[in-house]
């Protein structure tokens, strides 16, 4: 890397962490996630092994309870009020060094890739000022960010690094577990290579890291509350928020479902069956467009295919669950070098920041479901569902591409 890119990298860091800073500070952020994250590293600082007491609400997985025990003991040593500025910093600074990881990650995947200076900056500008990203971390307060860093590592890493990238998609686990919905990645990956390449080496390191990572997280409270303690709260957490949509602007959003019960009904099937079925086509889809060949950069772009997939035809989205796309859709346009996913980008961006700017407004005065007939949520619905079809044309564009490719390799060998 030249002096020139080090440098231009150096000022969007810096200009990147000082607005968030200023924003963390200044921005109380939402209201009931920074309210839990605060009490929680409060409770975390007094007993970190008692922290999953019985009666005491924590729908999280050890992984953040961790970070946050870490910030309930800084805390208690420089003696700030939970209610300032200072500890408003402290408690979204997690979300903010993953932002900053996140910029790094993609400056240099755009630097390896032979991206001119210019551009490697300009992408990575694209996303280090974000305003979904931005807000996401520095205004609501929420820590969608450190999850998307371990997701993003574990995609880049399944070819170059497999024990690296079990390892980053364990992390993820521990931290939330929407991770659970790129699962089908790795899943593809090591299959297709069983299948076409005869080698299991890959799943040889990728599995072994993964279970010892995830292992040691859950490790401490597993051994206090007994090995089934560990399905119970994923099951729990899993199963809670039983709602069609919880602010996400999907199909689901679009038909009246948000804030509506899971079990009720439309069009003869209850929302949550048709969210079972679209499911059940999304993974076929994704399955069928990894059948042939897979290269690194489909990976990157099935993990966006998901997360953008998942929530707009998943039930108990919420608002944020677009967030991994993001990074997912701008790292597919550096590798591949596709036009369309730029512009899908900087769409969802927009999509996304609308409906959080929407949310983060009603929750100042406390209210927490957009309206179900909200004009601005039925629009970005709307557009939402667009773009989602641009994405898929451009998974079976390149599905093509591949079946073009293997019949001129026929013909060469005929």
């Amino acid at each position: 890397m030249s002096s020139e890119s080090k440098s231009g990298l150096a000022a969007i860091l810096a200009g990147a962490l000082l607005l968030r800073l200023a924003l963390a500070a200044s921005c109380k952020g939402h209201p009931i996630d920074v309210g839990t994250f605060s009490a929680w590293a409060g409770h975390a600082a007094e007993g970190l092994l008692s922290f999953y007491s019985p009666g005491y609400f924590a729908d999280y997985p050890p992984g953040y309870i961790y970070v946050l025990w870490l910030i309930g003991k800084l805390r208690m040593l420089l003696q700030t009020g939970f209610d300032t500025p200072g500890f408003l910093v402290m408690l979204k600074f997690p979300a903010i060094a993953a932002d900053l990881a996140t910029i790094g990650v993609i400056h240099r995947l755009a630097t390896d890739r032979n991206q001119a200076r210019a551009g490697a900056l300009t992408l990575t500008a694209l996303y280090a000022f974000n305003p979904a990203v931005v807000v996401d971390s520095a205004v609501w307060g929420q820590v969608d960010s450190v999850l998307t860093l371990f997701l993003l590592l574990g995609v880049l890493w399944l070819e170059p690094r497999p024990a690296a990238s079990g390892a980053a998609f364990a992390a993820a686990l521990l931290v939330k577990p929407q991770a659970l919905i790129f699962a089908p990645v790795p899943l593809l990956w090591f299959g297709n290579r069983l299948l076409r390449q005869h080698t299991a080496v890959g799943v040889s390191l990728f599995l072994p890291a993964a279970i010892v990572v995830f292992t040691l997280g859950v490790l401490p409270f597993a051994a206090i509350h007994g090995p089934a303690w560990v399905v119970e709260k994923y099951a729990s957490t899993l199963a809670s928020y039983p709602y069609a949509s919880l602010n996400a602007a999907n199909v689901f959003a679009l038909v009246g479902g948000n804030g509506a019960d899971a079990a009720q009904a439309i069009l003869f099937l209850s929302y949550k069956t048709w969210g079972t079925v679209f499911l059940f086509l999304i993974l076929a889809w994704v399955t069928r467009l990894a059948w042939r060949t897979l290269a690194p950069s489909d990976c990157v772009y099935l993990a966006a295919f998901l997360a953008v997939s998942v929530y707009l035809w998943s039930i108990k989205m919420h608002e944020r669950y677009l967030f991994p796309a993001l990074v997912m859709l701008l790292a597919y346009h550096i590798l591949s070098r596709d036009r369309l996913t730029l512009g899908l980008f900087l769409g969802f961006s927009a999509t996304l920041f609308i409906t959080m700017a929407q949310v983060l407004h009603l929750s100042m005065h406390e209210i927490w479901y957009i309206s179900r007939l909200d004009p601005t949520l039925l629009a970005v619905s709307v557009a939402n569902l667009l773009l989602w079809s641009l994405l898929a044309r451009a998974g079976g564009r390149r599905r093509r591409q591949y079946r073009v490719a293997d019949g001129h390799r026929r013909e060469a060998c005929a």
